[in-house]
């Protein structure tokens, strides 16, 4: 299996929307509390990662076949020092197969530095998954802590990602 990271444009809004959609409903079963996008359309950020710097929209491929995308923010978009994985997404057919784990790789591979993620506490699969990926690719763990947003709890990661990955 070949997992390739291809660079999104404009052209491939609707395939994002597409995944999006996916995501959006099954994130919903994590939350604490109902709040934030619910579909695509409801999505507030999508459009900026067409037209904004320090905006990265990849697609997931695996074998030429899509299983997922990832939106990235640099530092010059958070206004902070760090990256930040805004959305990743593999569909649930294809997890379990070292897609995610690979695409995660090759990423942050592009992105060396400081990165920040969250994850629904109410997720454990995915608690369990950013747990394993970052303590395999990693530098160094910077902080792990349980906060509160609007939608509900969330476990947030801090972590450090050297250019040798």
């Amino acid at each position: 299996m070949q997992t390739e990271l291809v660079v999104a444009d404009s052209s491939d809004a609707d395939l994002i929307n597409s995944l999006l959609d996916e995501y959006l409903l099954e994130l919903g079963s994590h939350r604490d509390m109902h709040s934030g996008a619910i579909i695509s359309t409801s999505y507030p950020y999508l459009d900026a990662y067409w037209s904004e710097p320090g905006r990265y929209a990849f697609i997931i491929q695996c074998d030429s076949s899509v299983v997922g995308f990832a939106l990235i923010r640099d530092p010059t978009s958070t206004k902070s020092a760090v990256y930040q994985l805004a959305e990743f997404y593999i569909k649930p057919e294809s997890r379990h197969l070292g897609i995610g784990r690979s695409a995660i790789r090759a990423i942050l591979k592009r992105f060396p530095g400081q990165w920040e993620l969250q994850v629904h506490t109410r997720n454990s699969a995915a608690v369990q998954f950013w747990e394993s990926c970052i303590e395999a690719i990693a530098s160094e763990l910077l902080q792990r802590r349980e906060i509160q947003t609007r939608d509900g709890r969330r476990i947030q990661f801090h972590f450090s990602v050297e250019d040798t990955v």
